[in-house]
């Protein structure tokens, strides 16, 4: 949202943007900065609305009840709105919704609603999303990035790699293993190459480029790109805990996960366990719009010295 004018960087708010996906780790940041740099009225399109402004003491936020696989609750959550941002994701299919149904049909139906009222938008998608995918996740996202592609010709796909904050993403997955047991599995020897990017990070970059018609994708990382094990390890030293990491090869996560995914739940399946094999780095975006990236380590301090929580 941050435009050039005149020669000189000039602010300006959207009257109003709603948000997709804005009760989630992503979308909660991206509501609160847009609220931030001066949006007039931000609209959070969820399944179950709740009173958000209230929880925030903000009253230019509203929730508004939409179901992304329904075009016409999603075309009522977008009336009036000069600017939209689907953040909605899915990690674990059910019996009634799967993958497609989220990233790809629910993801062409607010892409199409945004352009019927004249929306700018901001689609996030995840480095390494590919539509010839054997896997189904990588392949619906990528099947998403296309469809959304051919619903709204000026929508902005935005790529994060792995996303970490102080309570939460990458920094709480490794502490959750950590607070139950010193016995680290590693995916594999933990070989493969990450580049965790800070929600922020991410969330400013979604707020500078809705509207923006000079950019149509940006791939968002941190700025250091190293194996996950090292970061593991980094984790594990900042919050004092002995670390034990135990390597598991990929065929054994395989075989777990066949039957895992089938549990209510699902703790680990088939589709998580491929993510982990490739190398998620990200293209310099970042730094193009200005971001200096967070490192991992503003996200670590005053971790030293607690104490792992049992059970």
């Amino acid at each position: 949202m941050i435009r050039p004018a005149g020669g000189e960087d000039e602010t300006t708010a959207m009257a109003q943007v709603t948000v997709f996906g804005g009760t989630g780790y992503l979308g909660r940041e991206v509501v609160r900065q847009l609220a931030q740099a001066g949006t007039r009225r931000i609209r959070i399109a969820v399944r179950h609305p709740v009173p958000a402004g209230a929880a925030v003491g903000d009253d230019r936020i509203e929730t508004v009840e939409a179901d992304v696989t329904r075009p016409g609750s999603v075309r009522r959550a977008l009336e009036g709105s000069d600017g939209a941002v689907n953040a909605v994701s899915l990690y674990l299919p059910t019996r009634t919704v799967g993958f497609e149904d989220i990233h790809v049909t629910g993801a062409r139906n607010v892409a199409s609603a945004a352009r019927e009222v004249g929306a700018a938008l901001v689609h996030v998608s995840g480095v390494g999303a590919d539509a010839g995918s054997s896997q189904r996740y990588i392949r619906a996202r990528g099947q998403g990035e296309q469809a959304v592609r051919a619903a709204h010709a000026g929508a902005v796909l935005v790529r994060p790699t792995v996303l970490f904050s102080a309570q939460g993403g990458l920094v709480e997955q490794v502490l959750r293993v950590l607070r139950r047991t010193r016995v680290f599995p590693l995916f594999g020897r933990g070989e493969t190459r990450l580049q965790p990017v800070h929600r922020s990070d991410v969330a400013r970059a979604i707020v500078e480029l809705l509207g923006r018609n000079d950019v149509d994708e940006c791939e968002c990382g941190g700025p250091e790109v190293k194996p996950y094990r090292a970061f593991v390890e980094q984790i594990a030293a900042a919050a004092g805990i002995a670390l034990h990491p135990l390597p598991v090869p990929f065929p054994a996560w395989h075989a777990v996960a066949l039957l895992t995914e089938r549990l209510p739940g699902a703790p680990l399946t088939r589709d998580q366990v491929a993510l982990m094999r490739a190398d998620k780095i990200a293209a310099d975006g970042l730094t193009t719009l200005g971001i200096a990236p967070r490192s991992l380590d503003t996200a670590l301090r005053g971790l030293s010295g607690t104490s792992p929580a049992r059970g």
